[in-house]
Order: structure tokens, then C-alpha cells, then sequence
């Protein structure tokens, strides 16, 4: 594997002389795979593109990248990922600091974990193993602790203990290469929490393995002051989105359900057909019309626009579709009518409630299997 490491810089002429060997020697113990490091400079005054340079006529495998002007943190990396998929052809990107709060042994656990089948690993502070240097200040220390919590909660995504970590490697193909990274809410430190969340909308497989963050040797400070605000801010932003998600689904979901009603009555009324029959048939009818609603509405900006993939997924879709359809068909409507009495109205009921769960249960599946993101390819 081509495996690009991406460090942004900004007055470190001393960390990236002394950062970039350890890499290196940490790195070239492993025969299997490609290493490069792409240091993505904002113009520093103290030389550090001139040190990269240096360091790369003893390294050829270390490239600098130079930014047009400071832009940011998340602008950095970012720079720096289309460079490392346009420019070097790279399998998996890691993210880490000049600056040695990110150790440089831990590099092999990284890829390790990727090469195990993980396509998103997050060296946390926040599992067993992991810490925070005690030389950390306890405000500093209230307001990481409080954030991550604060993102779990909000966002949903319980499985991830540290969201703002910079210490993460990427698989590239079918995760990074599907996200569209103009459109970052962020072009400092809460980049992190967006990129996260879309890959955790994409489908990836998270690893989280302990790292111990570390003080600063020395050079500037990448921290913008306004990095909380801008945390909460992204949060926030990106909840409420989730949820123009899901209103956007349930007027959807509405109108399906007008469709499949009064389908389903037409036939109880007009045809010959049992009520197990008509569910059937309304069923399909509407899956159909909220599939091609959801797809250029609800979901809009993850939907699908090649016919390709619209076919791979269309067995997928009508498959989740099916199972509420399924459960209130063969198993609610006519347990309600034995158990209460064979009428109209208790079958109006009990097809009402099932189509109330497979409404939740569609928006779950379907989000993070036939919309998770990854649909352009």
C-alpha cells in the first residue's frame, strides 16, 4: 500500500528536522508497504519549507507542499489530501502533529489496524491506554472531555470516545475518495469532527487504539482561540442537517403513505384481494415512489446518479423496504384481526402502526446503507 503521511506546519523548523527522521526510521522497518511524508507548509517565516527541502535531498520519499497563505488547520490537511490522492496515488493517509504530541512508534499500530481490515483508525486519548500528559491544563483538559461527550450525544455516534484527536489514518479508496472535501464546515480545528462523521455516514469501519498525547517540543501553536466555539458550532450544524435529513424523509415517508392507504383501500374496496394481498401490493407501489423522492430530495446530497449504482443498490433498498411491509402483512394486521375483531378499521390500524415502525426503521438503514455517502462511484 501507498501509504502518504500528512503533517501541516507553521514556524516548526526545528520539530520538522527532528520529527521527520524518527518517521523515517520508524517507517522503513516495514518492507511491505510505500511511505511518503507530505509536510503541507503555510508559508513560514522561520524557514520550515526550506528544512523540508533539506530534508528532502536526504529523503526523496519527504515532499513539501506549500499552501498559498495560512489558511487554517483543516484547510492544511485537506490541501494535503488531494495532493496525496491526485498527486502520489495513495491507499491510506495518516494525519499526525510536527510537533511530537503524536508518537511516531505509533505509526505501525496504525496501519496495522488498516491492514486488519479497519478503514478508519483514531489513536484516541480517551480508551483504556490512552492519556493526556498531566502537564495538560485542567480547563483544557474540562473542555476536551466535555466536547467529546457533547459530540457523542449530538451526533449519535457512540462508538467513537475521542472525536477531536489529530492523530488518524484514512483508507482512501471507496471512503476518502467519496467524500467532497470543498465542502468541510470547517477550515480549522473542528475539521476533524466533520471528516469523522462523514466517514462514519460513509460505512467505514472504525478502530480506535490508545495514544498518549503529548506536550508540544516547541514551535508555534496551531490551536486557533475560537477552536471551541467552532467545535460546538460544527456539532450543531451537523445535527441540524441530520435532522433536515430526516424531516425531509418523513414528509416522504408521508406521501408514501398516502399512496400505499389509498392503494391498499382500493383494493380492499374495489378488488377480491385480502388485506394480506393489498398490503403487499400498496407496499410495493410506494417503495417505488419514495425510492425516486428520497433519492433526489431527502438524501440529495448523497444520491445516487449513475445508473450502475443505482442498480447495485435497488435490491438492497427494496430488501429493507420489504421487512416492515413483511412484518405488518404477515405478522400485525393479522394478529390484530384475530385478536380483535376481522374489520376495516382494525386493519386500517394495524397497517397504520406498521407503517409508523418500518418509517424508523427505513430512515436507519437506509442512511447508513443505501444513502451512507458513498453513491457517486
Amino acid at each position: 500500500m501507498k501509504i502518504v503521511i500528512v503533517i501541516p506546519t507553521y514556524n516548526e523548523r526545528e520539530n520538522i528536522k527532528n520529527i521527520v527522521p524518527e518517521i523515517i526510521k520508524v517507517t522503513e522497518e516495514d518492507l511491505s508497504n510505500d511511505y511518503a511524508v507530505l509536510v503541507v507548509d503555510g508559508n513560514s517565516p522561520d524557514g520550515t519549507g526550506a528544512a523540508v527541502e533539506e530534508l528532502s535531498s536526504e529523503y526523496p520519499n519527504v515532499h513539501l507542499l506549500l499552501e498559498p497563505e495560512k489558511r487554517g488547520l483543516g484547510a492544511a490537511y485537506i490541501y494535503g489530501f488531494k495532493h496525496a490522492m491526485e498527486e502520489m496515488d495513495a491507499d491510506i493517509i495518516i494525519e499526525m502533529d510536527a510537533d511530537f504530541q503524536h508518537d511516531p512508534g505509533d505509526l505501525p499500530l496504525f496501519v496495522q489496524e488498516i491492514e486488519n481490515g479497519a478503514d478508519y483508525v483514531i489513536g484516541s486519548r480517551f480508551i483504556k491506554g490512552g492519556s493526556i500528559s498531566s502537564e495538560w491544563p485542567l480547563t483544557r483538559k474540562a473542555l476536551s472531555v466535555g466536547g467529546n461527550i457533547f459530540s457523542k450525544f449530538v451526533l449519535g455516534i457512540f462508538d467513537v470516545s475521542d472525536f477531536t484527536t489529530g492523530f488518524k489514518a484514512s483508507r482512501v479508496k471507496g471512503f476518502v475518495d467519496k467524500i467532497d472535501l470543498d465542502n468541510i464546515l470547517s477550515a480549522g480545528f473542528a475539521y476533524k469532527i466533520d471528516l469523522l462523521h462523514k466517514m462514519h455516514r460513509s460505512g467505514a469501519i472504525f478502530k480506535e487504539v490508545p495514544i498518549t498525547f503529548r506536550i508540544r517540543d516547541s514551535g508555534e501553536s496551531k490551536m486557533e482561540k475560537s477552536n471551541a466555539l467552532d467545535s460546538l458550532k460544527v456539532v450543531v450544524l451537523l445535527r441540524f442537517r441530520e435532522l433536515k435529513t430526516f424531516l425531509r424523509f418523513a414528509v416522504v415517508g408521508f406521501i408514501g403513505f398516502l399512496s400505499d392507504v389509498t392503494i391498499f383501500n382500493f383494493f380492499l374496496w374495489q378488488t377480491n384481494l385480502s388485506e394480506n394481498r393489498a398490503s403487499n401490493l400498496s407496499g410495493f407501489i410506494a417503495i417505488n415512489v419514495t425510492f425516486i423522492l428520497n433519492n433526489f430530495w431527502s438524501f440529495d446530497s448523497r444520491k445516487m446518479t449513475q445508473l450502475k449504482t443505482i442498480f447495485k443498490k435497488a435490491p438492497l433498498y427494496y430488501l429493507i423496504s420489504y421487512v416492515p411491509i413483511f412484518f405488518r402483512s404477515v405478522i400485525l394486521i393479522p394478529f390484530a384481526l384475530d385478536l380483535v375483531r376481522d374489520t376495516v378499521l382494525v386493519a386500517n390500524m394495524a397497517f397504520i402502526l406498521g407503517i409508523g415502525l418500518g418509517l424508523v426503521w427505513n430512515f436507519v438503514f437506509y442512511s447508513k446503507i443505501i444513502w451512507n455517502g458513498n453513491n457517486h462511484g
